[in-house]
Order: structure tokens, then sequence, then C-alpha cells
């Protein structure tokens, strides 16, 4: 069976993806913009096989369970973590070096577990040096940044495949943007997910494949390759906007008090709630590790507090039903 390896450098946080050639692909693609060439023998922060094969469950000790999750069960055992998903698939994960193999005969099921793998313990990592993930999109329109923090199920990503169609918007997440110590917004770039029944028409068809979730059924994925010439990366003015979903063919949007911004980057920062971070790589237990996640918290909470002070412009946008009312009217209220 063929095999590849690649490195990935995300901010100085390097992953070593190694196993399935195709699967490896897929998540190179996926993660194109911090793809490295210059550390492809050397040793790497975090180093991850991923096998087309079947679990070796026979490895798994008999030891009782460290966690329960509706998708999986843990175990752990002199350093090592064993994560079953139900038997269909089996990670095992070295927490002291940073290791992991992940085993499946589902590619889909495979791939998805390595690509939250990469976000769990790269977000991890990251958080320890000061740069941490917002749940929102984020991008930029005459010489501002946005952060957009909308609800579970608002459109983050459908309202900025819809302002993309304007040029004048780059891109710096569509999911997790990243904000470090001292306010300052960075992009990162991945593919982009998309509901099936959004339309694409507009796109070309080698840029877009179908990705079928645990969870959440099937999604359409926008590859990166598709928007790689619109990254922005340009440290500009940000304007912080939160969204509150109405049952309304209407929308608007109106300026807010940074209060109102805080309890939105509480939630999407600080807490990390919608951000990729797997319980199964996050939480290790212990008394070092709890001291670990409180530090971690302190960070986020800085940092958000620094986006606030820094940056003044906040805004509440009412959602309603129609997606081109929302994205026209967001153009006619920020090109000013």
């Amino acid at each position: 069976m063929e095999n590849n390896e690649a490195v990935l450098n995300f901010y100085g946080i390097t992953v070593s993806i190694k196993g399935n050639a195709e699967i490896t692909r897929k998540l190179i693609s996926d993660f194109e913009y911090f793809l490295s060439y210059n550390n492809i023998s050397g040793q790497t922060d975090i180093l991850l096989t991923v096998n087309l094969l079947p679990p070796p469950f026979e490895k798994i000790p008999a030891v009782p369970a460290s966690m329960y999750k509706t998708d999986s069960i843990s175990y752990d055992k002199d350093g090592i973590r064993y994560v079953d998903y139900l038997g269909k698939a089996l990670a095992l994960y070295d927490i002291k070096d940073n290791k992991a193999e992940i085993f499946s005969l589902s590619f889909d099921l495979l791939y998805e577990i390595a690509y939250l793998f990469i976000h769990s313990r790269t977000g991890e990592m990251l958080d320890i040096k000061g740069l941490h993930r917002i749940h929102g999109c984020a991008f930029s329109f005459e010489n501002n940044i946005y952060i957009c923090m909308l609800p579970q199920g608002g459109g983050k990503s459908t309202l900025l495949m819809d302002l993309l169609k304007n040029e004048k918007v780059k891109i710096l997440s569509d999911d997790t943007p990243f904000v470090d110590q001292k306010g300052n917004v960075y992009p990162f770039p991945a593919r982009i997910g998309l509901c099936p029944d959004i339309e694409t028409d507009y796109i070309p068809e080698n840029f877009i494949t179908t990705f079928n979730r645990r969870k959440f059924g099937n999604k359409k994925l926008i590859s990166y390759e598709y928007f790689k010439n619109r990254i922005e990366t340009r440290r500009l003015p940000v304007t912080i906007i939160y969204g509150k979903r109405f049952f309304s063919n209407t929308s608007k949007i109106t300026r807010e008090n940074r209060f109102y911004a805080f309890k939105e980057l509480f939630k999407n920062c600080i807490a990390g709630l919608g951000v990729p971070q797997v319980l199964e790589y996050f939480l290790i237990g212990g008394a070092e590790d709890f001291i670990k996640k409180a530090y971690i918290v302190f960070l986020r909470f800085f940092a958000c507090l620094m986006l606030l002070i820094k940056n003044k412009n906040v805004y509440c946008f009412h959602i309603g039903n129609d997606r081109n009312i929302n994205s026209d009217n967001f153009f006619k209220f920020f090109h000013k």
C-alpha cells in the first residue's frame, strides 16, 4: 500500500503526517497553507500515522475506562491513551511524546478523526504559545478585518462564501481565526465546509468534494485551492460582530457595547465552545493537566481582553432567513 509523509507548520507547531497516501494527501490539501518544505526528515512536535487497516483492538489493556463519550471510550495505561470509536476505529495516543496512530477500515471515519486530532493537538499547543482560536469566521473588506461569531447553525461558512463573491473580500478563516496576546488576528485558512443544500454551481467541480461526518451527515468541502490567492495576512483594524438568528425575511446590523462582544468571546474563545477541541485528546486528567488548562483559560481571557481594548467597533448582526439579504445588508452597512 502506498504511503506518504508530509510536515505541517502551524505558527511554529510542527505536525508530521504519515501512513495511507490518499488520506495524507487529503489532509495536506486541507492544510496546504501550513505545508512545510523545510522539515521533512527532522523532529516534529506531533507525529500522526493514519492506517486504513483493521483496528488492533487486542492492544487495549484490561483496565477500567477513563473517559466515556457518545462516540468513543478511552482507556489509559503507562502514558498511552487507547480510544475505541465503538468498534469502528482505534487511536493509540502517546500523551508524553505527542504521537498517535489511528486505525480504521472506514476512509471517512479515519480522515475525520485525523483531521480533528490535528486541530485539537495543535490548538492546545498554540494556546500555550499565546495563540488562541476563536469560533467564528474572519475576513477582510475595505482594509478592515471582521470577526463574525454566529450561533450554532447560523451559517458562518455560508455567509463567508456569499461574501467571497465580492472580489474585495479576503479570507482569514471560515471557522477558527487566531488571536494573540496583543490582540492581533492571524489567518487559519483550511477547506470550507458547507451544508449539501447550499448552491455552489459557480465553483468548478474539481474544487468540491463530499464528506460524510459521523454526527452531522454529509457536507460539501470547498478546497483551499479555490481561495488560496485571497488570504489576508495584513495587520488591520478589527471589527467584532456577533450574530442573533431571527425568524424574519429582513436583517439589520446595530452598533453594540463591547461588553456584549466579551460575552460572545467568552463562549467562542475562552470556553472554547465550537472549536475543534476533541476531549479524548484534550482532557488528560491529573493536577498537572488541570493547572495547564487553567493557564490556557487565563491566556485566552487576556487575549480576548486585549482584542477588545485594541478594537472598539462592535456590532450585532440580526440574521434573517434570506441569505442574499443578509450578505447584501452586510456590504451596504460597512461599505461607507
